[in-house]
């Protein structure tokens, strides 16, 4: 979830966006983060929370939390949404991207429901869905790769807890435009 952020694995993702194609997005200041380093195999990378109301959201944890809100364009979080454009929170605390809000849309029905969504990295998320359905999880966004971003996928575990898988681009694959 880079310039703003201290983690090299934090980045930001947006989700539900009403188009496929802002399935994922990351602002322009984290996409060409340090490389994704072995050891932060199995580590949370990024929190999201899906909200069917994002302003309460905003105004609850700004006000609990002492989150600042920044509403960013979905598709390019390194400028405020267009009249009309989808949009995207990042939550910021003294300067860094904390976590991130989306709006829930349940346009789909493997859409995870409202609530908090964890990313946690994996060295590779194909083999990693793989597991988790030998394991009795669920796919519920089939592994992409996003732009700048890497390779991502949402599962569930057996109880329907569903979680994000990343693998994120190295310094060096992102400036080679991969």
């Amino acid at each position: 979830m880079s310039q703003i952020i201290s983690k090299p694995r934090i980045a930001v993702i947006s989700l539900f966006s009403a188009v496929f194609a802002a399935f994922f997005s990351l602002p322009a200041n984290a996409q060409n983060a340090a490389p994704a380093a072995q050891a932060d195999n199995g580590s949370v990378w990024w929190n999201e929370l899906i909200s069917a109301n994002p302003e309460r959201s905003r105004d609850f944890y700004a006000g609990v939390i002492g989150w600042t809100p920044k509403i960013v364009a979905a598709e390019d979080t390194s400028r405020p949404p267009a009249a009309g454009e989808n949009e995207y929170t990042l939550f910021m605390q003294n300067g860094n991207e904390s976590a991130g809000l989306a709006k829930y849309d349940g346009k789909e029905p493997t859409d995870p429901k409202p609530g908090w969504l964890t990313y946690i990295q994996v060295s590779n998320v194909d083999d990693a869905v793989v597991e988790a359905l030998k394991k009795g999880g669920k796919v519920l966004k089939a592994p992409t790769d996003a732009n700048n971003i890497g390779r991502l996928a949402i599962v569930a575990d057996p109880d329907g807890n569903p979680f994000g898988l990343v693998t994120p681009l190295s310094k060096d694959s992102t400036a080679a435009g991969h």
